[in-house]
């Protein structure tokens, strides 16, 4: 595989860190835009108007979508799979002693084409839907779809 790429493994490992980290960004700031936010330290009460009313300071958040949520969360578990050191063959090893092999041969593929597609999939939405994590799950969605493709190549060139 590593003649079919020929990359000095160190600037493979630089890479695919970089890629990493560049997928992992954006997940992170999309799942802190969740988060409600904390009123101010030092409210004053409002005090007593006359018949007009003055618009608050406290502009309400749109709510989140929960398609978008339900997208967020499996682009994240698509960077999780891909993410180096998480024991994803013992997980595939204790599944295929439970499941019929061709059941289980189905299983991993429907999965792999599945978390490989989701972040495609999250990408297209958040740029024709506008949502609270708009930008970062469109930039989420590109690096992991960079980190499913080029997280074979990046490997073959570390370890050899």
């Amino acid at each position: 595989m590593s003649a079919a790429f020929p990359i000095d493994h160190r600037l493979a490992l630089v890479a695919f860190a970089a890629l990493l980290i560049a997928a992992a960004a954006p997940l992170a700031s999309a799942w802190a835009r969740l988060l409600p936010e904390e009123p101010p330290p030092f409210e004053l009460p409002p005090a007593p108007s006359s018949a007009e009313q003055t618009p608050s300071n406290r502009e309400t958040r749109p709510k989140g979508d929960p398609f978008a949520i339900f997208l967020l969360l499996c682009v994240t578990l698509s960077f999780l799979l891909k993410f180096p050191g998480l024991p994803v063959a013992a997980a595939l090893q204790i599944l295929s002693v439970r499941m019929p092999p061709e059941d289980f041969h189905w299983l991993v593929l429907g999965a792999r084409v599945f978390f490989a597609a989701v972040p495609g999939l999250a990408t297209v939405y958040s740029a024709i839907r506008r949502n609270p994590m708009r930008i970062p799950l469109i930039v989420a969605g590109v690096f992991v779809i960079l980190l499913w493709c080029l997280s074979p190549m990046l490997r073959a060139a570390i370890a050899s």
